[in-house]
């Protein structure tokens, strides 16, 4: 019998809900709200929280403060998330990571917050006029809006972003807005490594398989320090939207140490000896090297 994880992963939600109904197991709930969020069923994913959050507390606080707030902005109940949020805070002291997650929620809630009231101040035609900018900040927010209106109204203008925008994320982002959306139609969308044919409907999400979360464990062991993980991990989604649908399955060792390199050149405002670094750690250069670019790329995209 599969995991649940790995159910998750084969987007096998309801048989997720229907094993973990009598679920003792702290990890167990987390899948059970993954699978209903995923379904869309934010108020079951809701009432899970809700009813085993002290469990959920001792088992991972930072998930659930983060899966907590962001299922009541989901639901635009912003007064209760605040509320969440204040007794999150008042718990006794558990990590650093926990004090920074605690620290951005207000201004995540007053974002989430403001893009819901300005969903009702666009007309369809200020939608259509963001779609089109030339400022890509302009072209993602209309994008965000979308995911609350009929995207088939914007379906003609969102394929013109999936083979004519300039920058790849914006791509990505589009497509992911109509796979959201489980558009079940053939599309031509210029991927990383060319044009291809898509059909929404029948793509996975960009951030699931046994290969990321062994790369994520990877990088949390090796690089025994939480700064660098976190960065990693910001770097790694960069990536994973750049390339989507295209997902990364070999080269994990070239992986993490790009991922590293790409660190340091972050903090350290130099070029990185990628050589160096290949032969002391037993690694492919030109490997090691390809995946470095394409992770610097993915980084800077929206900035080009």
């Amino acid at each position: 019998m599969d995991s649940l994880k790995s159910l998750i992963d084969k987007q096998n939600y309801d048989l997720v809900i229907k094993l973990t109904e009598n679920a003792t197991n702290p990890s167990d709930y987390f899948y059970r709200i993954a699978a209903f969020t995923c379904l869309g069923k934010y108020e079951e994913a809701l009432n899970t929280v809700q009813d085993h959050q002290e469990i959920l507390i001792k088992e991972n606080l930072n998930s659930l403060i983060n899966i907590h707030i962001d299922l009541l902005c989901c639901l635009e109940r912003y007064e209760q998330a605040y509320t969440a949020l204040d007794y999150y805070s008042n718990l006794p002291y558990q990590s650093q990571i926990v004090e920074e997650t605690l620290k951005k929620m207000p201004d995540l809630i007053e974002a989430e917050e403001k893009k819901n009231k300005a969903l009702g101040n666009y007309s369809e035609d200020e939608v259509f006029a963001k779609l089109t900018s030339k400022d890509n900040e302009e072209v993602l927010f209309a994008l965000d809006l979308i995911k609350k209106l009929d995207v088939f109204t914007y379906l003609d203008e969102i394929k013109k972003i999936l083979v004519k925008h300039p920058n790849q994320t914006i791509r990505s982002f589009a497509l992911m807005l109509l796979v959201s959306k489980e558009v079940d139609r053939e599309l031509d969308y210029l991927s990383n490594q060319g044009m291809m044919k898509v059909n929404p409907k029948n793509l996975g999400r960009p951030f699931a398989g046994e290969f990321l979360n062994t790369l994520l464990r990877r990088m949390d062991s090796e690089f025994k320090n939480t700064t660098i993980s976190q960065t990693g991990a910001h770097l790694v989604s960069s990536l994973l939207i750049y390339i989507y649908p295209n997902k990364l399955d070999k080269d994990m060792d070239e992986i993490l140490g790009a991922i590293y390199l790409c660190y340091e050149k972050l903090t350290q405002e130099n070029m990185p000896d990628i050589s160096a670094y290949a032969f002391s750690h037993n690694l492919n250069e030109e490997i090691l090297k390809k995946y470095y670019e394409l992770i610097d790329v993915a980084n800077n995209d929206l900035q080009i």
